[in-house]
């Protein structure tokens, strides 16, 4: 039988107490299983996007965009394993992903419809059969749906389209960089545990909520959540993380990998955080900036309602 406290690892308990959501938590805990909720798995199989976390031979996290078509995504019936068809994905030839899955058998996924802001997470171990990636899943739950800004994807012939490789890449964020991160509305968030594995995590504020805060650090808000503190708690214990900015108009992703600082009860006269007086800082230590398939195609709707006002 899960308890609280074996659902959560220690990083992830002492955020909770650090907070003081210790009790939120708990509550929420209760959505999280071992296989994927049952309801869930028509949901699975519609999905043309996942969001990634992987680690590289070093241990350093990233966070990556798999693209593809319905179907490509297939758990099997009794909810305790799930096929990736890495055929039908988009390959960026210069995300990490790639080799990542060869060498380190944790993963995190993220499932998340974007247009109608369903979500759920899979988090598991993986390994390579040909070119399905078969993940065995150790935990699935639904995730905050607060900060989600609705838009269409549609991306035709993803297995078909041409691996990219247009990129670029480095170790100081440059002025395009800067430029994109500035005009972001949404990211990713990867992070990794020793034993508990990789967990992938979605971010969402109004446009320019990451900001610089020089020399090459992003300093961002933390806002309520799930109180679960799943990223929060493996930074407690692994400071590496990736994050993963889609420009999804100029059809663009760049990828950060580097460490992050957590900073506690912060002055917030502006309003930043929503009230939780909560910011953390990351700093990157190498970046990779792609193109998206040129079949790729979205379309805006609208932002999150639940977007804190800034004084």
């Amino acid at each position: 039988m899960t308890t609280s406290d074996t659902l959560f690892h220690e990083g992830e308990l002492m955020a909770q107490r650090h907070a003081g959501e210790r009790e939120i938590a708990v509550r929420n805990g209760a959505t999280v299983g071992r296989t994927i909720i049952r309801g869930a798995l028509p949901f699975v199989r519609q999905q043309k996007t996942a969001y990634a976390a992987s680690l590289d031979p070093n241990g350093q996290v990233w966070a990556s965009i798999l693209l593809g078509e319905p179907g490509f995504l297939a758990p099997s019936d009794d909810a305790a394993m799930l096929s990736v068809d890495l055929g039908q994905v988009a390959k960026l030839d210069a995300d990490p992903f790639w080799e990542n899955i060869r060498h380190d058998a944790r993963i995190g996924l993220l499932l998340l419809e974007l247009q109608s802001r369903r979500r759920l997470k899979i988090n598991g171990e993986a390994h390579l059969e040909g070119e399905r990636l078969e993940v065995r899943v150790t935990k699935s739950f639904p995730i905050c749906p607060r900060y989600i800004h609705r838009r269409e994807i549609v991306l035709a012939d993803a297995g078909e389209a041409p691996p990219s490789s247009t990129s670029s890449r480095g170790h100081e964020l440059g002025p395009a960089q800067l430029e994109l991160i500035a005009d972001a509305d949404t990211f990713f968030l990867a992070s990794a545990h020793a034993t508990r594995g990789a967990d992938c995590s979605h971010r969402g504020g109004p446009r320019g909520f990451v900001r610089h805060a020089g020399d090459g650090v992003l300093r961002i808000p933390d806002y309520n959540g799930n109180s679960m503190f799943n990223s929060f708690g493996n930074f407690l214990l692994n400071p590496q993380a990736g994050l993963a900015f889609p420009d999804y108009e100029r059809r663009r992703v760049l990828q950060l990998a580097g460490t992050v600082e957590m900073m506690w009860n912060q002055a917030d006269p502006q309003g930043l955080t929503g009230g939780t007086g909560r910011f953390w800082e990351f700093r990157p230590s190498q970046w990779i900036e792609s193109e998206l398939p040129a079949t790729l195609r979205t379309k805006f709707i609208e932002f999150s309602p639940f977007l804190p006002e800034v004084n």
